[in-house]
């Protein structure tokens, strides 16, 4: 007797990855099921809302997979690491981690301009293509180049941002986008002037819709700043910052909620204590921020020099902390106390991301096509030399 439609997808809807792709197997009608959107879609849901996911650890471009590292906050059964398998492994090798949405992450080599986009849980991936020879050749990465991916729920898409120098027959700072959805690059207009402001990292935080990248807007008084660059409106913004003292060090975000996660602002005070605040909405209101927790290093945490948050457990009670890339703890924000995490296998030196276990393809039915621009294309051949004094009246 065959289960009712309804009641064979709401059960496996509940399925790891793992199991549903050996579901797969079981017949065309389940396999047609399993691959189709609206399944994806509502397993991704569950799974955003249940918080299941895995660590995906990095070591000098050799990456590591940790299923059960939550179960670490229960007991004290340890979590394993397993060193990503071929042909995976080989294809990313000596990559940089760039950033993940709903469980695909996306990685950069050779000096950001080769990007891989994977899911971890399929093995599936995409080697995405060069940016066509018609942008400008002397867009060249520098000490200052960013580049971030997130996903942009807009357009339902996933997009990765390159943002680099250009010098040579220009100056300035230029903007590229790559769709995983059309498997096109596309070159964004009207971008900021950037030229009084020094950007403290390279990889853009994707939270709320939109990357966003740390800076310092005025040299002298050295104000601190976050660069916004939305991805479904596909236009930069200025992100209000806590108002708060003290120098700051870095920023990050963490898998909290399921738009995608949450921003996070670490406010470091030296030989004391380390604050974070979290950004509580996308609303752009100066109040929308909120002191998560402040970690204190007499008694926590004595020889910690830094710390980042990588997960809150889905009670709010405790988080994920990676504390000096050399180890990871849970810390328990109530009792202010902290748990080691023990995994076999970590390399003694890391950085450590959570994903999301999920469906989400990676097909290659879409060949590359020409990028898209808002002007038609043969205007911006005749014009290119001056696009630069076109695409930056805009000042924050």
């Amino acid at each position: 007797m065959a289960l009712p439609c309804e009641m064979l997808d709401e059960i496996l809807c509940r399925l790891p990855v793992k199991y549903l792709l050996r579901c797969r197997c079981v017949s065309k009608g389940w396999c047609s099921l399993i691959d189709s959107n609206p399944f994806v879609k509502k397993h991704l849901k569950r799974a955003l809302e249940c918080n299941v996911g895995a660590l995906i650890i990095n070591q000098r471009g050799k990456f590591y997979l940790a299923e059960d590292f939550k179960s670490n906050l229960d007991d004290d059964d340890d979590a394993v690491a397993v060193e990503m398998m071929d042909p995976l492994q080989t294809l990313i090798s000596g990559a940089d981690f760039v950033g993940s949405a709903n469980g695909l992450v996306c990685v950069s080599k050779n000096q950001m301009n080769e990007f891989v986009v994977f899911n971890p849980s399929t093995r599936k991936s995409r080697k995405i293509p060069s940016a066509p020879a018609e942008f400008p050749r002397s867009f060249h990465m520098t000490e200052t180049s960013l580049c971030g991916f997130g996903y942009d729920r807009v357009n339902d898409d996933y997009k990765v941002v390159k943002i680099a120098e250009c010098y040579l027959q220009f100056r300035g700072i230029m903007a590229i986008v790559y769709s995983l959805k059309t498997n096109s690059w596309k070159r964004i207009q009207n971008v900021p002037v950037y030229n009084k402001i020094r950007f403290l990292r390279s990889w853009g935080m994707f939270a709320s819709g939109a990357l966003h990248w740390l800076a310092i807007k005025n040299p002298v008084n050295c104000s601190d700043i976050i660069v916004g660059f939305d991805l479904g409106l596909e236009q930069f913004k200025e992100v209000p910052f806590p108002v708060i003292e003290g120098p700051i060090v870095n920023f990050n975000t963490t898998s909290v909620v399921s738009d995608g996660g949450t921003l996070c602002v670490l406010d470091k005070y030296p030989n004391t204590h380390i604050d974070v605040w979290v950004m509580m909405t996308d609303s752009g209101a100066e109040n929308s921020w909120s002191k998560a927790l402040s970690v204190k290093k007499k008694g926590t945490l004595p020889y910690l020099r830094f710390v980042r948050p990588v997960s809150f457990c889905r009670s709010g009670q405790s988080v994920l902390l990676e504390v000096d890339s050399s180890k990871l703890v849970w810390y328990d924000m109530e009792r202010k106390t902290v748990k080691n995490v023990s995994i076999r296998g970590i390399p003694n030196r890391f950085d450590s991301h959570v994903f999301t276990h999920s469906l989400i393809p990676l097909n290659e039915d879409n060949p590359p096509q020409k990028p898209s621009e808002d002007k038609p294309q043969k205007k911006y051949h005749k014009r290119r030399d001056d696009f630069l004094s076109r695409g930056f009246s805009l000042k924050l």
